[in-house]
């Protein structure tokens, strides 16, 4: 019996492990379960207002204009539980991640350039430091590469550049973002 307790222990770690996984596009709030596909007001009525939305145009056709768009919705549960980001592909939920943990947002932002090297998501930036004072925003599609016989859908991918200026003698800081994750942080002389 003593043999099965490293082995029972093991289990029970994978099995935690695989519970904290976010699937994509399952998302528990309280006693409801949201799906893939569902409805943004279905994910309302079921998990409240999201703490912050961000929506952009992914694809556009000269001369009927904006044809697909891509939300962003953050869930942020406090510094005790994992954030939430649900991103709706054409107001339909495509993708549920699980982020770092949350964090309590100030009613006023208090932000440093060396804050902005510790954040990690397009919410904590706007949460923590306020809205940039300029965006640049562009879509890249992924290279080309062929997986198992099959080649890979194009996902494009959102590239973001926000500006923010410390106005006390320092350099503007230009924050690199990619689908909504920080990905770099530079100074602008």
């Amino acid at each position: 019996m003593n043999n099965l307790k490293p082995l029972l222990a093991l289990l029970t770690f994978a099995a935690l492990v695989a519970l904290a996984q976010t699937s994509h596009g399952e998302l528990r709030c309280g006693s409801s379960l949201v799906s893939n596909g569902a409805w943004p007001i279905e994910v309302e009525e079921r998990c409240g207002p999201p703490d912050y939305v961000a929506e952009y145009p992914s694809a556009t056709v000269p001369g009927l204009g904006v044809v697909q768009t891509e939300a962003h919705w953050y869930y942020n549960h406090g510094p005790q539980r994992f954030m939430q980001r649900l991103i709706f592909r054409n107001g339909k939920l495509a993708r549920v991640d699980t982020l770092g943990y949350g964090f309590h947002a100030g009613d006023s932002p208090r932000c440093t350039p060396n804050m902005l090297r510790l954040i990690k998501t397009e919410y904590e930036l706007i949460a923590r430091c306020g809205e940039p004072i300029s965006k640049r925003l562009e879509w890249q599609a992924p290279p080309l590469r062929k997986r198992w016989e099959s080649w890979q859908t194009l996902q494009p991918v959102l590239i973001q550049e926000w500006l923010y200026d410390f106005s006390n003698n320092q350099f503007r800081q230009v924050v690199t973002l990619r689908n909504g994750q920080v990905v770099d942080v530079e100074s602008r002389p």
